[in-house]
């Protein structure tokens, strides 16, 4: 061996030992956060935890449709997410088809520019929808609406899918943030198995919410003042009452204006919170899919593993009404959870997507959410929650509820359980 390498073998040997050394230093200071511990924790297959209150005491179907539910959406309204806008229009401004078969042949491809409008105040925006059709299918189907982290040129990877303007994280590309987003939070983060929901029979409708509420702290609570200028500051429309009214409208829209039969609402993470208000707020919404929706979404704010009122509320101060941080010193005193919101979506079918080392969204909180909110389904002459274990998925249900191995994101294990409970539902 030549002389100047065996020199260099104490050097590298050095070098290994820093970089080991200062890995188990990152490690061990990680592991003195509270936040890195919870993320290292695992969920329970049994639900544990207290009853999520208040209760619904319910009485009858006819006081819980006159009385009850507009009074938890007020109470909603007025402590969580600010005010459902109820003046909103949604107008096509221009459509193109896309010439062709797409993905594998099991597409056609429709891209409109659509312009949502404020009557009380004027103001208006304009965003993208990207329509996906299977090939040879009749015009009245189901189609699933979703809201991205990504713009439409990245979900639906198609040359003819225009990017929007404005400075966005554009998750495609080869870059090196494009790459830790998709191994981070999985294969379908970004963009679903296109083909596999085109072989089932449903249409896809992807927007960008963004584009009209931007999902930046100052930003987005400087889009809302101007969007909803008309409201009273203390329970003006936040974010993702905003996404969720978006939610509302493109509902709307694709049954008027496209013919489709149904809409099911599909979301992760923040937009799977939309997903959930929009159905709870608009009966037109058919049924929904929340995957991972967490804190302010399908997971009690009482009693709670992972993120808390404080977290969230901090890290995301356009999310929500401003008087929701203020329970984050006394969450008891929150007149209303979660529970209350799954109620008022039934009795439509429901999927609650989890992971079991996700419990910064906190499955358990959630599930215990949806033990309570069958009792509205109950009023209906459905079950409900039918799962007495957080992994004994029942797709049948009007309230499933999935979790698989593995963190927060969408991934190959996913979907096929979304289609299995759509298909179950809707076909």
């Amino acid at each position: 061996m030549p002389a100047h390498n065996v020199a260099k073998r104490p050097i590298y040997r050095m070098k290994r030992a820093w970089l080991a050394f200062l890995f188990f230093l990152i490690c061990s200071l990680l592991a003195s956060c509270s936040t890195t511990r919870v993320l290292l924790k695992t969920a329970s297959n049994t639900p544990k935890g207290a009853l999520a209150s208040p209760s619904l005491a319910l009485s009858s179907l006819d006081n819980w449709q006159q009385s009850d539910a507009p009074h938890l959406r007020a109470e909603l309204e007025t402590h969580i997410y600010g005010l459902f806008p109820q003046n909103l229009t949604l107008a096509r401004k221009d459509q193109t088809i896309v010439e062709g078969t797409h993905f594998n042949n099991s597409a056609k491809i429709v891209l409109e520019t659509l312009e949502i409008k404020n009557l009380d105040t004027g103001a208006a925006r304009e965003f993208g929808l990207v329509i996906v059709r299977p090939v040879g299918a009749p015009r009245e189907i189901p189609v699933i609406m979703m809201e991205n982290f990504c713009p439409n040129n990245a979900v639906i990877p198609h040359p003819a899918v225009p990017m929007p303007n404005g400075d966005f994280f554009s998750c495609d590309g080869e870059g090196i943030m494009n790459n830790v987003f998709g191994y981070f939070f999985g294969r379908y983060i970004t963009t679903p198995p296109i083909a596999d929901i085109m072989d089932h029979g449903y249409a896809l409708a992807t927007i960008f919410p963004s584009e009209f509420i931007p999902d930046r702290g100052q930003g987005g609570i400087l889009a809302l003042n101007e969007f909803f200028a008309d409201q009273d500051e203390a329970v003006r429309t936040r974010a993702i009452m905003a996404w969720a009214a978006e939610f509302s409208k493109l509902s709307h829209y694709l049954k008027t204006g496209q013919g489709f039969t149904k809409t099911i609402a599909y979301g992760h993470s923040r937009f799977g919170k939309s997903a959930l208000v929009a159905a709870a707020y608009d009966e037109n919404i058919d049924g929904v899919i929340a995957h991972q929706s967490g804190t302010g979404g399908a997971s009690l704010s009482k009693d709670k593993n992972g993120e808390g009122i404080g977290d969230i509320t901090e890290n995301y101060p356009h999310w929500f009404g401003t008087k929701f941080a203020e329970y984050a010193l006394d969450k008891d005193a929150l007149p209303v959870d979660q529970h209350n919101l799954l109620a008022l979506i039934a009795p439509r079918p429901l999927l609650l997507g989890n992971a079991r080392r996700d419990v910064w969204s906190d499955p358990n909180g959630a599930f215990r959410a949806a033990e309570a909110a069958s009792e509205a389904y109950a009023l209906y002459g459905s079950d409900g929650l039918r799962q007495t274990s957080l992994k004994a998925f029942d797709p049948t249900a009007d309230i499933s509820f999935w979790m698989r191995p593995g963190t927060h994101g969408v991934v190959k294990e996913d979907w096929p359980a979304f289609l299995e409970f759509l298909d179950a539902h809707f076909k």
